[in-house]
């Protein structure tokens, strides 16, 4: 094979949906493969496969060859919905995301309480065991949107997974716009671009609530001042898109006005 670009857009029906590193993109045109690169070197799906439903089956089973050949961190067995606006043009495996620079869709609540000492913020740290951001603070509660789940509903449902945060508790949740985060890394030696679009949300709890990491996502959950949380997250132990979350959340209420 001629060398390869750094990087490959991924188009669907024209549409660009990821972009994908030389690596990757060797592996995604090693046969048998749903890819095929077109006459402007652009990386497409085979022309017959031009539905939702049959897009969908083909790369299902082109991620179960690519766990058997190469390994996938994450695995999960969680299908995402890759859209294009509003226009929903195949569901993958949520651990190809990264490789072939497809955007997550996820949310996340930033959760405090007021004391009289003032605003408490709660963090999580993320399980050393997670494939991104191992060991990282985040904000108390994030998660992909699976299938065709609404972001509202996985909220409520991460809130209890993740943080024992009963239901009442979690639908006090205010929107508070979005996120849209895209950085390059590592994954098992070959460099792979994470997106995201994060719909945020500010949280609200009560004094006398503790926080519990119930479903092995968090090592631990901590209470932090808003001064300690904002100089926490200018050091490098935050995942990007906590850290800019956290930050927005403090400046919104202007919390550092008040210290």
């Amino acid at each position: 094979m001629k060398s390869l670009p750094d990087t490959t857009v991924l188009r669907i029906q024209g549409v660009a949906l990821g972009v994908v590193h030389s690596g990757w993109l060797e592996r995604a045109l090693e046969p048998p493969s749903p890819f095929r690169l077109d006459d402007h070197g652009d990386l497409q799906l085979i022309c017959a496969l031009e539905t939702f439903s049959s897009r969908s089956a083909a790369l299902a089973d082109w991620a179960g060859t690519a766990r058997d050949r190469w390994g996938l961190p994450g695995w999960r067995e969680e299908r995402v919905v890759i859209r294009d606006g509003s226009e929903p043009r195949f569901c993958i495996e949520r651990a190809l995301l990264r490789p072939l620079g497809l955007v997550l869709p996820s949310v996340q609540a930033c959760a405090y309480c007021q004391t009289e000492a003032g605003p408490l913020l709660w963090i999580a740290r993320r399980a050393a065991h997670k494939p991104v951001d191992p060991g990282c603070f985040d904000a108390l509660v994030a998660g992909g949107i699976a299938g065709f789940d609404t972001a509202w509903s996985t909220l409520i449902r991460e809130c209890q997974e993740e943080a024992g945060i009963p239901q009442a508790m979690a639908q006090c949740a205010q929107a508070s716009g979005s996120l849209d985060i895209r950085y390059d890394a590592i994954d098992h030696a070959l460099r792979v671009t994470h997106r995201e679009h994060i719909h945020l949300h500010d949280l609200k709890l009560p004094a006398d609530f503790i926080p519990t990491p119930n479903d092995g996502e968090h090592q631990a959950i901590v209470a932090m001042s808003a001064l300690q949380a904002w100089n926490s997250t200018l050091q490098d132990a935050w995942t990007p898109d906590g850290a800019q979350a956290t930050r927005a959340l403090i400046q919104r209420h202007r919390w550092l006005d008040l210290a």
